[in-house]
C-alpha cells in the first residue's frame, strides 16, 4: 500500500512537472492576422479569391508581352502572404509595404490625371485593384504585427518614423500634391510642357536621387557630429582624439562600428549601451543632429542654389545636378569651409556649456588653420577688403586677403571683448569665437553676427 501511495505521487509529480515545463503556445505571436476576428476572416478569403486572378493575369501579361513584371511580383507576394500567415511577420509586412509603394508609383500618372483624360484600360484597372488588396494586407500584417511588439520596439519604430515620414513626405507626397494642384489649376500652357510618358515611378526615383546626394551630405554632418563629442570631452582635459577607441564611459566597453553609427544606433540601442544597459546621454543625439542639420541646410540654401547668399560669388547654374554631379568646386569648398566653421563654433559652444577651459594649443591650430585655408585658397574669402566701404584700394589679390582676413580676426576679437565686458562673461571663448568669424566670414558680417548674438 505504501509502496503504491509512493508510486502514485511519483507518476503524479511527474506528470505535474511535465505539465509545468510544457510551453505553451503563444497565440498573439503565431496567430495568423485575418484569425483574429470575423472581420478579418472575411477579409482574407475575399483577398485570396481576387489575389488568384491577379496573379493569372499579371503572369499571362509577362509572358506574352513582356511587360507588368512589377505587378506579377506584388501578385506573388500578396498570395503568399495570404497562404504563409504563420511566422516571418515582419518579412512579410516589409515585403507587402514597398509593394504597395512601387504598384502606387508605378499606376499613378501625374500628367494624364493633370491633363483629366485618363482611360482607364484593363491593365489599369487590374493594378489599381492590386494596389487596393496590397493596402488592406499591409494594414492587417501591420496590426498583428503592433500587437506583438513590446513597448520599447515601438518606440523604435515612432523614432525611425521620424526620420522616414520626411522622406516619404519629398519623394512622394510634394509630386502627388503637384499633380493634384496641376490637375485644379488646368493650366494648358504648363500641362502642354509634360511629359505623358512621364509616371510618379519616374518622378519618384528621380527625387529618391536628389534626396539620397542630400542625405550623403547631411550624414556627413551627423558623423562629423558624432567626432565634436569626442573633441568637446578630451580637448579640455588634454586628452588624445585622434588615436583611441570608443568606450562606454560607465563599463569601459569598447563599441563595436554597428553600435557607433551616429543617430541610428542610438535610435536602435533605445538610448543605452548594450553592456551595461546604462542610459546613454541624449546630448550625443543632439549634437549629432545640429551638426547634421548644419550640413544639410548649407547644402540646400548655399551650395545647391549656386551660392545665391555669397557676395559676389553666384552661379549661373544651380541644382544637384550641376553643382554636385558637373562639381563647381569653389562652391563645394567654400560648403565646407563655412560647414566645418560652424561646427568649430558649436565645439566652443560645448566646452562653455561644460564651464572647461580653452587649451591654447587648440585656440592656435584653429586659427592658423582657418587663416591659412582662405589665403592660400582665395575663393574661401570672396569679399574684398573694401567691399561695403565708400573707397578702394588698389592692392594685389594676395595682399588684399591676408589684410581683409587680419582686420577681420582683429575687429572680431576687440567686439568679443567688449561684449564679454558689457556682460561679465568670464570664459574668453567669446572673444575667440569672435575671432574666428571675422577671419571666416570677413569684418564685413560681424554687425550682423553681433546684433544676432545680443
Amino acid at each position: 500500500m505504501t509502496n503504491l501511495d509512493s508510486e502514485n505521487e511519483r507518476t503524479s509529480g511527474t506528470s505535474d512537472a511535465s505539465t509545468e515545463s510544457t510551453p505553451q503556445p503563444q497565440s498573439n505571436a503565431v496567430q495568423s492576422p485575418y484569425k483574429q476576428s470575423l472581420t478579418g476572416k472575411y477579409a482574407w478569403l475575399i483577398l485570396l479569391l481576387v489575389s488568384i486572378p491577379l496573379l493569372a493575369w499579371a503572369a499571362y501579361t509577362y509572358f506574352n508581352h513582356r511587360t507588368g513584371i512589377l505587378s506579377l511580383v506584388a501578385s506573388a507576394i500578396l498570395l503568399a502572404s495570404l497562404t504563409i500567415s504563420r511566422g516571418y511577420r515582419e518579412l512579410r509586412l516589409v515585403l507587402l509595404i514597398a509593394m504597395s509603394i512601387n504598384v502606387f508609383a508605378l499606376v499613378v500618372n501625374p500628367v494624364e490625371l493633370a491633363i483629366g483624360k485618363r482611360v482607364e484600360t484593363s491593365s489599369q484597372i487590374h493594378s489599381f485593384v492590386l494596389l487596393i488588396c496590397l493596402i488592406i494586407a499591409s494594414l492587417f500584417e501591420f496590426r498583428a504585427w503592433a500587437k506583438s511588439c513590446s513597448q520599447q520596439t515601438l518606440t523604435k519604430v515612432f523614432a525611425w518614423s521620424l526620420l522616414a515620414i520626411p522622406t516619404l513626405a519629398y519623394i512622394v507626397g510634394i509630386p502627388l500634391w503637384t499633380m493634384i494642384w496641376d490637375a485644379f489649376a488646368a493650366d494648358e500652357r504648363k500641362l502642354a510642357l509634360k511629359d505623358p510618358d512621364w509616371n510618379l515611378w519616374n518622378e519618384a526615383s528621380f527625387r529618391a536621387a536628389k534626396f539620397g546626394v542630400f542625405a550623403a551630405f547631411a550624414y556627413l554632418g551627423a558623423c562629423l557630429g558624432s567626432f565634436l563629442n569626442v573633441v568637446a570631452y578630451c580637448i579640455p582635459k588634454g586628452e588624445s582624439i585622434g588615436i583611441r577607441d570608443s568606450k562606454c564611459p560607465k563599463c569601459v566597453t569598447k563599441i563595436s562600428r554597428a553600435d557607433n553609427l551616429p543617430i541610428f544606433s542610438y535610435i536602435n540601442l533605445g538610448a543605452r549601451c548594450r553592456n551595461c544597459n546604462c542610459a546613454i546621454p541624449i546630448r550625443y543625439l543632439i549634437v549629432e543632429l545640429v551638426v547634421a542639420t548644419i550640413f544639410g541646410s548649407l547644402f540646400l540654401y548655399q551650395l545647391v542654389t549656386g551660392c545665391i547668399n555669397i557676395p559676389g560669388m553666384q552661379f549661373t547654374h544651380d541644382g544637384i545636378l550641376w553643382m554636385i554631379m558637373y562639381p563647381k568646386w569653389p562652391a563645394i569648398g567654400l560648403y565646407f569651409y563655412h560647414a566645418f566653421f560652424m561646427s568649430t563654433i558649436l565645439v566652443l559652444s560645448l566646452i562653455e556649456w561644460d564651464k572647461q577651459p580653452l587649451k591654447l594649443v587648440f585656440s592656435i591650430v584653429l586659427t592658423v588653420g582657418f587663416f591659412a585655408a582662405s589665403a592660400i585658397y582665395l575663393p574661401l574669402q570672396p569679399m574684398d577688403l573694401t567691399d561695403n566701404l565708400p573707397l578702394s584700394i588698389n592692392l594685389p589679390q594676395w595682399m588684399d586677403q591676408i589684410l581683409q582676413l587680419t582686420i577681420g580676426g582683429v575687429a572680431g576679437a576687440l567686439i568679443g571683448g567688449g561684449i564679454k565686458a558689457f556682460f561679465k562673461v568670464k570664459s574668453p571663448i567669446l572673444i575667440f569665437a569672435f575671432a574666428l568669424t571675422g577671419i571666416v566670414l570677413g569684418w564685413q558680417a560681424l554687425l550682423q553676427v553681433t546684433i544676432a548674438f545680443t
